[in-house]
């Protein structure tokens, strides 16, 4: 009887001078290459100083996990395909898709560090067991902490299980819309915030209905940022996607990027496709649903009988 090959722990290191990335960042196609779409959406909103230490940090983590899959960095795997997220905490979180994701490992975990003008990054590839106990115990984690919460005096039972997570399928909706020329309101033709609000709403909305066959009701917009102006001839793409959910709370991360834009100045109908997706806004909307409760058991002959 063979008995199955031991475990060999990949293990992926990369050290990165920010400087040897600063003329590559400024060109369009580099940050479409190496980048994914959330990270290039997450590189607008950060100020000039910390951009370049961001995308430097997530470079070396993508040469890291590459070490772990095996491949060098032109061997069929774009380095978009590798999506470094991070958590509420700060921490990083990998993400593979495409080829990436065929070669990996159940569950890759990296770390970044910065010193100065110099990022490094260590991932380690873990096996199906250790992945999914990772996974566990973060989940325990955070179950021990909120169970560990000291209670506000007037919480109810109630409300205590409304705030308990429960696991959020990855549900998500998307909108690309043009701007008309009708809603501009302002000097210089610019659209107000309030249309790509009623944008949002409209993602949050198609979120719940198919969560829960229900519109729900979207009850605050927090983290709202706008982060550059919409003018008419736009063409907007929205996104969201469902990140947390409690019994009756459904939490979605909303993002507005400007993918086509209007150049008034070259004609009167000429617009041009952005190098790069321009975000626009960002927010975060909790809506709530309505309780429903499980169907009553169905009750003796005797009993339903009676009106």
């Amino acid at each position: 009887m063979n008995s199955p090959a031991p475990w060999v722990t990949p293990v992926g290191v990369d050290v990165l001078d920010c400087s040897e990335l600063r003329r590559l960042v400024q060109r369009p196609w580099f940050l479409r290459f190496a980048y994914a779409p959330e990270e290039l959406a997450h590189a607008e909103t950060l100020g000039a100083g910390r951009l370049l230490e961001f995308l430097a940090g997530r470079f070396a983590a993508k040469e890291a996990v590459l070490k772990v899959l095996g491949v060098g960095f032109l061997q069929g795997v774009a380095p978009r395909e590798i999506y470094v997220q991070h958590t509420s905490h700060g921490a990083p979180v990998v993400h593979l898709r495409g080829r990436a994701a065929q070669l990996a490992p159940s569950s890759v975990s990296v770390s970044i560090t910065h010193k100065q003008n110099v990022v490094a990054a260590v991932a380690i590839g873990l096996p199906p067991e250790a992945g999914a106990v990772a996974a566990d115990g973060r989940r325990a984690e955070r179950e021990e902490s909120r169970a560990v919460s000291p209670p506000n005096d007037n919480t109810t039972t109630t409300t205590r299980q409304d705030n308990r997570d429960e696991q959020a399928p990855e549900t998500t909706a998307f909108l690309r819309v043009r701007i008309g020329e009708e809603e501009a309101h302002y000097g210089g033709g610019l659209v107000d915030g309030a249309r790509i609000l009623r944008l949002f709403g409209d993602l949050v909305t198609e979120i719940t209905i198919r969560t829960d066959g229900d519109e729900g009701l979207l009850s605050q917009y927090t983290d709202l940022r706008f982060t550059a102006p919409v003018k008419p001839g736009d063409y907007i793409e929205t996104r969201g996607r469902l990140v947390r959910r409690t019994r009756l709370r459904r939490v979605v991360e909303l993002q507005a990027h400007k993918v086509l834009g209007a150049r008034p100045g070259a004609g009167a109908s000429a617009a041009a496709v952005l190098d790069s997706p321009q975000l626009v806004c960002t927010a975060t909307a909790t809506t709530v649903v309505p309780h429903r409760r499980p169907a009553a058991a169905a009750a003796p002959d005797h009993v339903a009988e009676e009106t």
